[in-house]
């Protein structure tokens, strides 16, 4: 029993130095794979290195096909093709991309290029440098590139003619070589018209073409498409016209096209064109205002003489002094004459032509602009704007807008029964010769207060639509609410309300026919109540409520149509003019009485 005791023993004391001896093997394999880490870590082969100002030529492939950049004195150019436009900025990237290449891990005895993807190159960048000796031939350096390594974002490359030996580089030193020919050719820059202000005219020719036409006048813009011209909607046009001043490509896709029809451009979805204005420099007036300047150097010139000859001539101060100050006088004139040369501008009629193809696998659409032939593409967002709109979009959806201040009169016909606004206008100047115009209402020959009427007027004229019916209405039964304006030129206008459905009324003006909201009329014709004081109001009536209702009930309430016909015409000979006395109210009261006798 004690011989198994102390075995026992013997065993637990082996198997503890055991696994202590393991344990210190372990740390230090580990020590050591650190160490040899870090030593990998801060050693790095260096595959190429040359000065970006010493690389004479890139070559490498582009699109398929061997491509050359050289430097021609400070910049690039393709070598085939001298008329490329080079973007010098992407080309001078590649060269500084690849002037210094250096590698964290180097194979070495590699048998089987296949597997680095080097047994078929995606790529060959041979790059020649200028050597460093004064009288040295040109050094040539190429480098084969294979797979990427995704894991460590490390592409496998080979040396000129090494097939042993195999590095990994980054991939920055590689991506620059990987774009389409496209991208190292230099973008022009869409001509963003840069005062939006001058543009007159935007006319889209395609399956919705419709001409947006500014008047030079009133500055409102109108809009003609395959019915007649007609106002447009200020705001609309105002988001439209705005959009040309940041207008940009988004690719380059063909520098130099030969075959529109690749693009769609032959026969093009659409063609936009644009008139405006440009801020360019007077030659003819550049030319008299420095004719001027000389003139005016050459009289400064002829003073300055005059001055000499008075210094020598001592025999008058003052003499001395005027010829001094005019000296000056024509210096500054001359000095202005120069500024002024300087600034002299004129405006000059512009034409932009925006010819639209066929959309591209990236939301874009090809397209070329004014005669130039190079094909770019942009942004289908920003050119729906303009093609897919059609007239019916930038109509004015004002049902019938008469300002104020050019009234001269108002019918309504409001469930049946008629009434006339009358409009007057009275211009008084006082002692300091300042006018002052007063404006009266009156409503069926009797005074109607301002501030009741404007209300219901205000919101008769900035009546909007939802939308407009472009076929055929018949109206069901008559209109609840018909306004006629009379301006003071005499221009007349019409609107009429019919109920169209639950959610609308139709206002027709002439030929068209607008759907407004229910709830925006109805308010209205709570607005026109008040005026002839038939509102309905459960609450006590204001002291200016019951006198509206009092002058009011007998004219327009009870008064049977005839009567009221008969009213209008009397007090339509008096408008225009401002009556402040009681005794210009009694006449056309007696007005009244007489001509109902006399019928």
């Amino acid at each position: 029993m004690k011989n198994k005791t102390v075995k026992m023993v013997l065993a637990v004391v082996v198997l503890g130095v055991c696994c202590g001896a393991y344990a210190g093997v372990k740390t230090y394999v580990a020590h050591q794979e650190q160490k040899e880490s870090e030593e990998d870590s801060e050693e790095s082969t260096t595959v190429f290195t040359a000065s970006t100002d010493n690389i004479k030529s890139l070559d490498f492939m582009v699109d398929d096909t061997k491509t050359t950049f050289e430097k021609d004195d400070d910049s690039w150019v393709k070598k085939d093709e001298t008329d490329f436009p080079v973007n010098q900025t992407t080309l001078d990237s590649a060269a500084s991309a690849i002037a210094s290449v250096d590698s964290d891990r180097v194979l070495e005895d590699v048998d089987d290029l296949s597997e680095y993807g080097l047994d078929s190159p995606s790529n060959t960048i041979k790059i020649v440098t200028k050597s460093d000796e004064e009288d040295g031939d040109d050094i040539t350096t190429t480098l084969y590139v294979g797979d990427e390594n995704s894991s460590t974002s490390q592409y496998y490359v080979r040396k000129d003619d090494d097939e042993k030996t195999v590095y990994l580089i980054d991939s920055s030193c590689v991506e620059p070589f990987t774009k389409s020919l496209n991208d190292y050719a230099q973008m022009e820059d869409f001509p963003a018209i840069s005062n939006t202000d001058t543009i007159t005219k935007i006319s889209v020719d395609g399956d919705n073409s419709y001409e947006l036409s500014k008047d030079e006048d009133t500055s409102t813009w109108s809009v003609k498409g395959s019915e007649d011209e007609e106002k447009a909607d200020s705001a609309t046009v105002s988001s439209l016209v705005s959009s040309f001043g940041s207008m940009a490509y988004s690719s380059l896709a063909d520098y130099k096209c030969d075959d529109k029809s690749k693009y769609g451009l032959d026969k093009p979805y659409a063609t936009i064109t644009v008139d405006y204005q440009e801020e360019v420099a007077d030659d003819d007036t550049q030319d008299d205002t420095t004719a001027s300047g000389e003139a005016a150097d050459e009289d400064a010139s002829s003073v300055e003489e005059n001055s000499d000859d008075a210094e020598q001539d001592t025999e008058s101060d003052e003499s001395v002094s005027e010829t001094t100050d005019e000296t000056s006088e024509n210096s500054d004139s001359a000095s202005d004459n120069e500024d002024s040369s300087e600034e002299e501008t004129k405006m000059a009629d512009k034409q932009l032509t925006i010819l639209v193809g066929n959309e591209t696998d990236d939301s874009s659409r090809y397209v070329m602009v004014n005669d130039s032939n190079e094909v770019y593409t942009m942004s289908t967002d920003t050119l729906s704007a303009l093609t897919d709109k059609s007239e019916e979009d930038f109509w004015d959806m004002t049902v019938s807008y008469v300002s104020l201040n050019s009234l001269g009169s108002l019918k309504v016909n409001y469930q049946g029964s008629d009434y006339k606004v009358n409009v007057s206008r009275e211009t008084s100047t006082d002692d300091d010769g300042n006018d002052t115009e007063t404006v009266t209402y009156k409503l069926n020959g009797s005074d109607l207060d301002e501030t009741t009427f404007t209300t219901f007027y205000n919101k008769l004229i900035n009546m909007t639509a939802q939308k407009r019916l472009t076929d055929k209405y018949e109206p069901d039964g008559d209109a609840e609410l018909t306004a006629t304006f009379t301006e003071e030129d005499g221009d007349t206008q019409e609107v009429a309300y019919y109920s169209y459905d639950t959610n609308y009324y139709a206002a027709v003006v002439d030929n068209k026919v607008y759907l407004v909201n229910k709830m925006n009329v109805k308010e209205l014709f709570t607005a026109f109540e008040s005026v002839v004081g038939t509102e309905e109001d459960s609450s006590d009536k204001t002291d200016s409520d019951e006198a509206t209702t009092d002058d009011t009930k007998s004219d327009s309430t009870d008064m049977p149509g005839e009567s009221i016909e008969e009213s209008d015409d009397s007090t339509s000979e008096t408008a225009g003019i401002t009556n402040d006395s009681d005794t210009s109210e009694e006449e056309n009261t007696d007005s009244q009485e007489t001509d109902s006798t006399e019928e």
